[in-house]
């Protein structure tokens, strides 16, 4: 595939070169896991979209380009490679797949959080389905997952490819499962049970998964991301993870505990405080949503540790370099694991180095571990919570974080009652 060599220069050279990043780049660690520009889309389609799914989208381009030229999908092609072949770092031990989230308390902050967050800006994550949800909620330019693990970039390539395959709801979830495609759809507005009810009616067999992995991997081989024979492999090995497991696959420790995790299909239904619906897969605009962000290639998974040398300075300098700012960062718990001697310092350069939105938020994990957080709702063993990321800034200017527990408790947001201004 020939690419246009200004426009990957423009998202990833400037980036590595190190232009507009930070200013020092000192050894790597481990972990777990001006406003954005907007342009509108051409109406060449990427393989897989649907006739008429452009839409406006974000662009890595900068505002004079965007004010003389369109972004066509070849370019968010181009972008979107650069960015996961280029700022990857290499793989790294942990000590869980996370093949599905562990976090149940995730939408407990459905209606905070578009209250709370810049809707429209970039989005930074980690970790698998969870974001998605996120993703529909915010409506971010782009979207780019940050994990340690090569498999999750793995896995999110597989979320890709059957998110531009599918014909409905029922149909995305049957290629992920590895199922045959569903007879009928469901109506608009059919609540997420009756979605995965439809998904799994046809039963699984080797014949399905062996057409569902073909459909999507001939759609990842499209792509021209630089795949090794590791990549393919560790690719339909997850996908087979996915179609024995089904609905019933779980998040795993490689070192059994003996705690239950929530299953997928419970994570698909997941609810707010309310006990809403709230996920990607709740309504037909949920999903429609990241369909369009996955079909314009703006989520963007890449292999890096939260407080290395490559991944994260890499896309804070190819968002600062465009002009877009991040206005949610979904850490997940990642931060407990930074605590290590020059680790912390790593972090604080990274997030520091992100271009940020005007009111920048963090949403994180508190996962309970001996200690509950007042947030958490009875039968979570999560919390989720929104905080500031001026906070998380000008506070260890004043003194640095001794603890998970105080970093995960400074700089929490609330909604303002009705009448009153936050603060009041």
């Amino acid at each position: 595939m020939v690419r246009s060599t200004s426009f990957v220069l423009l998202a990833l050279v400037a980036a590595l070169s190190g232009c507009d990043g930070p200013e020092e780049l000192p050894a790597g660690a481990s972990s777990d896991g001006a406003d954005a520009v907007v342009a509108p889309s051409s109406a060449s389609a990427a393989p897989g979209a649907a006739p008429g799914s452009a839409s406006p989208s974000a662009t890595l381009a900068s505002p004079r380009e965007v004010r003389e030229t369109q972004e066509t999908q070849e370019q968010r092609l181009e972008r979107f490679v650069a960015m996961v072949d280029g700022l990857s770092e290499p793989d790294a031990e942990f000590f869980s797949d996370n093949l599905v989230s562990n976090e149940t308390s995730f939408l407990h902050v459905a209606d905070e959080l578009p209250a709370l967050a810049p809707r429209g800006q970039a989005y930074v994550g980690v970790g698998p389905e969870q974001n998605f949800s996120y993703l529909a909620l915010l409506e971010p330019s782009l979207a780019v997952v940050v994990d340690i693990r090569r498999d999750n970039l793995r896995l999110h390539l597989l979320y890709k490819a059957a998110f531009e395959a599918s014909s409905s709801r029922p149909h995305f979830v049957a290629l992920l499962l590895g199922r045959p495609t569903p007879k009928g759809g469901v109506e608009a507005d059919a609540p997420v049970a009756e979605v995965l009810t439809g998904a799994t009616r046809e039963p699984a067999t080797e014949d399905s998964f062996a057409a569902a992995h073909a459909e999507l991997r001939g759609r990842i081989a499209t792509w021209g991301l630089r795949l090794s024979p590791t990549d393919w492999q560790r690719t339909k090995a997850i996908h087979r993870s996915l179609f024995e497991g089904q609905l019933e696959l779980r998040f795993a420790l490689k070192e059994a505990n003996g705690r239950t995790y929530p299953t997928l299909g419970e994570m698909l239904s997941a609810t707010d405080r309310e006990g809403r619906a709230r996920g990607f897969l709740a309504s037909e605009e949920a999903f429609r949503k990241v369909q369009q962000m996955q079909r314009e290639h703006r989520v963007i998974p890449v292999v890096g540790d939260f407080a290395g040398d490559k991944a994260m300075p890499g896309v804070a300098a190819a968002l600062a370099k465009s002009g877009a700012k991040v206005g949610t960062f979904y850490v997940s718990n990642v931060e407990q694991y930074l605590f290590d001697p020059g680790v912390w310092t790593k972090w604080r350069r990274n997030v520091a180095a992100l271009p940020r939105a005007e009111g920048a938020v963090f949403v994180r994990a508190w996962l309970d571990q001996g200690r509950s957080h007042p947030k958490q709702v009875k039968g979570h063993r999560t919390a989720t919570l929104v905080a500031s990321m001026d906070r998380f800034e000008s506070a260890q200017r004043e003194r640095p974080y001794g603890t998970w527990w105080t970093a995960a408790n400074d700089g929490i947001l609330e909604v303002a009652p009705a009448g009153k201004e936050a603060g009041e």
